[in-house]
C-alpha cells in the first residue's frame, strides 16, 4: 500500500472545511473514521459510533481514544506508517469521559465554527468524500469482493438439507471470518420464506429445497454486497423464469452505470427495465441499490436525487423479484464498471446487453442427497 492516502483525504476533507468555514471537525461515527485511517473503529458492529475519534483541524490530525483502546489502535490497526506518524495520539482514562471533551477544547483552542459528522450538513459532505475511491485502493477493494464471493460461494456449495436459515448465516459467517472478513449483514431465506421476505433475518426454518443467501461484508471500513441463491434439485419453472428476468434487469443496470447519469436516471432506466421484463411493480417492493462504500448503501437510486455517477465509485444494485434477486458490487473505471464480488468459480447466465455482454449469478443447483 503506498503512503499518501492519508495525506489526499484529508487534503479533501479539509478542502471542504474551507469552503463550508469550518475550523474543525469531529468524527465519531465508524464509516467516517475508518474511512480517513483504514482501521477497524468498532467494538460493538451494533452501534454506529466508532471506539475512538478523529479531530481534524487546518494543521493536525488527531486520535482520541481511551487508554482501554489506545494500545490495540497503535498496534494493530494504524498499519501504515503514514498514519502512525502523521496522526497525533492522545488518551483519556476510560473512568473519566469527561477528559475526553477536555482533550478536544485542547485541541480546537479558540475554534468558534467546530462541527461534528452527526450533524445532516456534515454528513452531506462527508458522503461524497465516501464514496471517491483512490486509485491506490483498488487492490483493496479488488480483494475485499472477491474474498466477499468466495465466503458467499463456499457457503452456497456446503450447506444441507435440513439444516435452519440460523445454522446457515452461521455457516456463512464462517466462511468470512475464516477470510478475515467482517460478516456485518447475514440474511438467509429458504423455501417459501423467499417469496414474502426482502430482507430475511435468519430464523429455525429449515431448508427442503431453495435458500437465499445475502452478504454484506466488511474490510479497512469497506463493504461490498452480494448475494446468492441454492436450489437442491431442478428449480421451478417460475423460478427459472423469474431468476432470467431479474439477471437480465441487473445486468442493464450495470452496462448503464456510466459517469454523468444521475441516480434519479437510473432511477428511471430501472422501471422500464421492469417494465421491460414484465414485472413493473416488483421495483416497488424493494430497494434497488445505488452507491456504497463505508455503508451498506451510501445513497439510494431514489426519483428526485440529483447526485451523479462518477467514475472511482463503487456501486450496489439489487434488483429483484418476488422469489429471486441479483446482486454484486461493481467498481466503476473510465473505460467501464468492473464486478468485483466474483470468483469465476459460481455458475453464471450471460446477458447480451447493446454490443456487450454480463455474466451474472445462476441459481446453484445442487444434489436433492442430504
Amino acid at each position: 500500500m503506498r503512503d499518501g492516502i492519508l495525506a489526499r483525504k484529508l487534503s479533501a476533507l479539509r478542502n471542504v472545511m474551507n469552503k463550508q468555514g469550518w475550523e474543525a471537525v469531529i468524527l465519531t461515527q465508524q464509516k467516517n473514521v475508518s474511512w480517513l485511517t483504514r482501521m477497524r473503529s468498532h467494538i460493538n458492529m451494533a452501534v454506529e459510533s466508532a471506539c475512538c475519534i478523529i479531530v481534524v483541524t487546518v494543521d493536525q490530525c488527531s486520535l482520541l481514544s481511551s487508554n482501554m483502546e489506545s494500545e490495540r489502535l497503535l498496534s494493530e490497526e494504524l498499519r501504515s506508517e503514514e498514519y502512525r506518524s502523521s496522526l497525533e495520539r492522545f488518551q483519556w482514562p476510560w473512568y473519566e469521559p469527561a477528559r475526553r471533551d477536555d482533550l478536544i477544547r485542547d485541541l480546537t483552542p479558540g475554534c468558534s465554527a467546530l462541527v461534528t459528522d452527526t450533524s445532516a450538513e456534515v454528513e452531506g459532505e462527508l458522503v461524497l468524500l465516501r464514496t471517491k475511491v483512490l486509485d491506490s485502493e483498488h487492490g483493496e477493494w479488488r480483494l475485499l469482493g472477491r474474498m466477499a464471493a468466495e465466503a458467499i460461494e463456499s457457503c452456497a456449495k456446503t450447506i444441507a438439507r435440513g439444516q435452519s436459515e440460523q445454522e446457515i448465516a452461521g455457516l456463512l459467517a464462517r466462511h468470512c471470518w475464516d477470510r478475515e472478513i467482517e460478516p456485518i449483514v447475514a440474511l438467509v431465506a429458504v423455501d417459501e420464506r423467499i417469496l414474502s421476505v426482502r430482507h430475511p433475518l435468519p430464523t429455525g426454518k429449515r431448508v427442503e429445497a431453495y435458500a437465499m443467501l445475502v452478504l454484506c461484508a466488511r474490510k479497512y471500513g469497506k463493504i461490498v454486497s452480494v448475494t446468492r441463491l441454492v436450489h437442491f434439485g431442478r428449480p421451478p419453472d417460475e423460478i427459472v423464469r423469474k431468476h432470467a428476468a431479474v439477471a437480465e434487469i441487473d445486468a442493464r443496470m450495470m452496462d448503464a452505470t456510466r459517469p454523468g447519469r444521475s441516480l434519479d436516471e437510473m432511477f428511471v432506466m430501472l422501471q422500464l427495465f421492469y417494465r421491460d421484463a414484465g414485472y413493473a411493480d416488483e421495483i416497488y417492493k424493494h430497494h434497488q441499490g445505488g452507491f456504497a462504500g463505508y455503508a451498506t448503501r451510501e445513497q439510494l437510486a431514489l426519483p428526485g436525487v440529483s447526485r451523479r455517477i462518477e467514475a472511482n465509485g463503487v456501486y450496489a444494485w439489487n434488483p429483484s423479484i418476488t422469489g429471486v434477486k441479483s446482486e454484486d458490487t461493481l467498481l466503476l473505471r473510465d473505460k467501464g464498471a468492473e464486478i468485483i464480488t466474483a470468483s469465476g468459480e459460481y455458475p453464471t447466465i450471460v446477458c447480451k446487453i447493446g454490443g456487450g455482454s454480463w455474466k451474472r449469478p445462476d441459481i446453484l443447483v445442487r444434489s436433492t442427497g442430504r
